[in-house]
């Protein structure tokens, strides 16, 4: 058995100290992985207009002395590569994604989306009801839709429901695969929110593509955080908004994007 004796006391504490001081700092110095598909205007595959979003998060975390990192891949990836912790934060999801993969949530929602429908100008269809759009379909039209995305928990019921009439675009880009096959006649609606469908129409890329209703309300968007991250960090997301809102810089951020506050 060995004794302690209280000369020893002093060192002993401070090399407990000393151990704590750089586990803290190591912990502090890893870079948080921030993860998201391609999602324009939230989120965007360009050096100079990144997405909002990510230029909002980035801001915050600037602000906190915060690394990050981030990176670019399908949604339904990010879900499941979060929900096993191995990434840190996902960008714009819906509660019903936090819920199904038992993340944590902002308290504060980071800008929303509507269920709105695109066609092709020369199509003459517009949104009435669910009923009306199960018609369509059950008349052999295809409606675009993305891999991973949630439409709220009634369209969800509506799009298992009418599975053989949908086609879900995967990938880095799926929004542009499906404005694509809009263009080309091999879908006859898209379902997409009007943030991002407008902001690669005014790209002037797809031409010949009008909009044709909304479906539902505003659905808010949150930041989804590993559940192994600490309460402490996923509320300085939360207070970072609240910053960047009462300073002017998210109203200056939102601008180079032709966009204004969701609130």
């Amino acid at each position: 058995m060995i004794k302690i004796t209280n000369k020893l006391l002093p060192g002993c504490l401070i090399l407990c100290l000393l151990w704590l001081t750089l586990s803290n700092a190591a912990v502090q110095a890893k870079a948080l992985v921030v993860v998201s598909d391609e999602w324009c205007p939230y989120v965007c595959d360009e050096q100079d207009l990144p997405g909002f979003l990510v230029e909002i998060v980035k801001e915050i975390a600037r602000d906190n002395e915060i690394k990050l990192t981030f990176s670019l891949m399908p949604l339904a990836r990010a879900l499941k590569l979060a929900q096993k912790n191995k990434v840190d934060i996902v960008l714009a999801l819906t509660p019903q994604h936090i819920e199904r993969y038992q993340l944590q949530q902002s308290q504060l929602n980071f800008a929303g989306l509507y269920n709105d429908f695109y066609v092709r100008a020369d199509n003459p269809w517009r949104f009435q009801s669910m009923t009306h759009l199960s018609a369509t379909l059950t008349g052999n039209a295809i409606l675009g839709t993305i891999n991973g995305y949630q439409y709220g928990a009634e369209f969800s019921r509506f799009l298992k429901a009418q599975s053989e009439h949908v086609f879900a675009a995967s990938g880095n880009s799926p929004l542009v695969k499906q404005l694509k096959m809009l263009q080309m006649g091999r879908l006859d609606i898209l379902l997409d929110s009007r943030f991002t469908v407008q902001y690669q129409l005014a790209k002037g890329e797809k031409k010949g593509i009008i909009y044709a209703g909304t479906q539902g309300d505003f659905t808010p968007l949150y930041l989804g955080f590993s559940s192994l991250l600490s309460k402490k960090l996923v509320k300085i997301f939360d207070s970072g908004l609240i910053t960047l809102r009462q300073s002017g810089r998210l109203k200056k951020i939102l601008a180079k994007y032709g966009l204004t506050d969701w609130q």
